[in-house]
């Protein structure tokens, strides 16, 4: 099975591309993890959209044929390599603990598998993929917009990672545990359910003879 090269490429530059839209290359006047901090906040808001909702649309979009779990799965693990390059280095420029940095791991790579499973249902059923695209782009919105009417919690943190990422990124030092570890482990209980459900669904079209290397 041949590696998503292209899928790489186009994660690092995405990230290059977030790291320039918001850290950017000059260094400021005073720089304190109290300047860096909402740059890195913005910095994660975005590689979530690029994970969990360019990475969905692409997919379902050129993908040609039925796709296996496995496949999806090297999708998954590339674009989680791509992820963990660089959001460990962050923790030096702001002033989360290491805690904080491990539930914003947990929660953010949550989200990928959970949207790996949500893209390898798609790619095994009949549906339409657009109608899937259509609907997984709902479900994260839902959640965006629940956070912006102040929907009290969890229902906002419930519907896609950006709600819960606000929680997770102050800036200002107020960890809870608590509230912040079952945020964090709320996408990894759906990602299990969802891919038991992808592993159990049957394939109802053909495996494409041909892989595509995208």
């Amino acid at each position: 099975m041949p590696l998503p090269r292209r899928l790489a490429a186009c994660s690092f530059i995405w990230i290059i591309a977030c790291f320039a839209a918001t850290i950017g290359w000059s260094t400021p006047i005073q720089p304190t993890s109290g300047v860096y901090t909402p740059s890195v906040r913005a910095m994660l808001a975005l590689l979530a959209t690029g994970g969990c909702l360019l990475w969905p649309a692409a997919r379902l979009a050129y993908a040609r044929g039925a796709w296996t779990p496995a496949r999806v799965a090297l999708d998954l693990i590339t674009i989680m390599v791509a992820f963990h390059v660089v959001i460990w280095p962050l923790h030096l420029v702001t002033h989360w603990t290491a805690a904080q940095m491990v539930s914003i791991d947990l929660l953010l790579s949550g989200w990928l598998a959970v949207t790996g499973a949500w893209i390898a249902l798609a790619m095994r059923s009949n549906v339409h993929r657009a109608a899937w695209s259509a609907a997984w782009m709902t479900i994260v919105g839902t959640g965006v917009i629940l956070d912006a009417v102040n929907m009290p919690l969890p229902f906002p943190e419930l519907f896609g990672p950006f709600a819960a990422l606000l929680r997770l990124t102050p800036e200002r030092s107020d960890f809870t545990a608590l509230p912040v570890w079952a945020l964090a482990a709320w996408p990894w209980i759906v990602a299990c359910g969802a891919w038991a459900g992808v592993l159990l669904m049957p394939n109802r079209l053909p495996e494409e003879p041909r892989p595509v290397n995208l």
